[in-house]
């Protein structure tokens, strides 16, 4: 049977066409993109400072520094994207001031004496920018999306996020381990950190085809009454209040161990950026395959009870860890155990982000939404500015040995228990409220 392939061309361009579907195809577009620079982040940072000659202390300072800045600025940017006509404005500049900081960050190891000290710089401003980007597209996805098409257009933008967290980690290990030299490893990283800069300024240009609506005008000033006005109006209701406290319970006790995982893979599991780039492939992988099951049961059973999953593989992802550094294993072994370790983990964290957005859409006030986002993403960004500095300062006064290791990955496993009980505890209160599936905040009675 002959196929009329300009027919089915026409039929997807049409289907395409209707605003639903573009919606969700622009959104897969923008997280593609937004994805690429994220694994390279994920990846390279901590690599990049290593080979310019980071200390560990500089290790645990590549969390701090970008979230500190982000910190800054979080507030006025919620304060003036309230004030833009437009969500999608304020977003918009973000990337737009990324995508050229990355061009500079990727030339940072020409810059002599200087290249650590610019590399903290812009690191801040790529890194912080993307903090802000992410807490304005957070507002701006409400505004653009209907309620009942946010769980299948997140869930699609995530999945075709996963599928790039797959190959470009990949890509990159593998192109670093090809390569003889240290400046040879260096100029892969400074190839893939001007890709992202061309990426995000091309994702710039995509957020600005997603269709949003005018808002009505504000003459609200940034100020400090304004802040205190609406920190009063989310914790007056209690929704807001449960809903911040399983967010920083939960960050708090997953950012802790951020830069101490590099150290551990590296100086513990023995892994070199070929290994470094199959875990993340790896994880992606699951977490591409676990996602849709986990879309279908927060549609069947809420967000509020796959987050308790969500919860349950972070423990678990801790206690496997630990199996994987143990005697157990030899040296030869350790980073393919510590690979294998991480694949029941990391598919069943993958829907943490998809839970956490809608919850908090169920929770913040509409009344400056933006601002409010703004300050839950402040909190969240203080405790990964500090939170992970502390991780490895704690694990340095713990001994800095293998030891250490143990005895600091306890302490997170207590820390995750904890989180792990409150999330259950929402989930029964949620439950018998008749609020699972809520996707608006409602007046509560008084």
């Amino acid at each position: 049977m002959k196929i009329d392939w300009k027919a089915r061309l026409r039929g997807l361009s049409a289907t395409a066409a209707l605003p639903q579907h573009k919606t969700l195809l622009l959104f897969g577009i923008e997280g593609i993109l937004y994805q690429f620079s994220q694994s390279v982040n994920n990846f390279g940072n901590c690599l990049y400072a290593t080979r310019m000659g980071a200390s560990d202390t500089q290790i645990g300072l590549v969390q701090m520094i970008p979230n500190l800045l982000a910190l800054i600025l979080l507030l006025p940017c919620g304060m003036l994207s309230d004030r833009m006509p437009k969500s999608r404005t304020v977003p918009s500049i973000c990337l737009l001031i990324v995508g050229i900081m990355y061009f500079f960050y990727a030339s940072v190891p020409i810059m002599g004496g200087l290249k650590l000290s610019l590399f903290f710089v812009f690191l801040g401003m790529t890194v912080a920018g993307c903090v802000l980007y992410n807490a304005q597209w957070q507002n701006f996805f409400g505004d653009v999306t209907p309620s009942e098409n946010r769980n299948p257009v997140f869930t699609f933008r995530s999945r075709v996020m996963f599928f790039i967290g797959i190959l470009t980690p990949l890509l990159c290990g593998f192109a670093m381990a090809a390569q003889h030299t240290e400046a040879e490893k260096v100029m892969v990283l400074r190839i893939f950190y001007y890709i992202c800069g061309c990426f995000i300024l091309l994702q710039f240009l995509i957020i600005r085809k997603i269709s949003c609506v005018a808002r009505p005008k504000t003459e609200a000033r940034f100020s400090p009454a304004l802040i205190v006005k609406s920190v009063k109006a989310a914790f007056s209701g209690k929704y807001f209040r449960r809903f911040f406290l399983t967010g920083v319970l939960f960050y708090v006790s997953w950012q802790i161990d951020w830069s101490m995982w590099y150290i551990e893979q590296t100086q513990y599991a023995y892994m070199n950026e070929a290994h470094l780039s199959i875990t993340n492939a790896v994880n992606s992988i699951a977490q591409m395959a676990a996602i849709g099951f986990f879309s279908r049961l927060i549609e069947k059973r809420s967000v509020y009870f796959t987050m308790i999953i969500v919860e349950v593989g972070y423990l678990l992802g801790t206690l496997c860890a630990l199996f994987a550094l143990s005697p157990v294993f030899s040296d030869e072994a350790r980073p393919f155990a510590f690979i294998l370790m991480a694949i029941i983990p990391s598919a069943l964290e993958c829907s943490f982000n998809l839970c956490l957005i809608q919850m908090m859409l169920a929770s913040v006030p509409h009344e400056n939404r933006s601002l409010i986002i703004s300050l839950y993403t402040l909190v969240i960004t203080l405790s990964n500015a500090v939170v992970p500095y502390f991780g490895v300062q704690l694990y340095r006064f713990l001994g800095a040995d293998i030891s250490a290791v143990f005895k600091f990955n306890g302490i997170i496993v207590l820390m995750r228990l904890a989180s792990l009980v409150e999330i259950i505890w929402l989930f029964f209160t949620t439950r018998k409220e008749g609020r699972l599936f809520a996707v608006e905040p409602e007046p509560e009675k008084i």
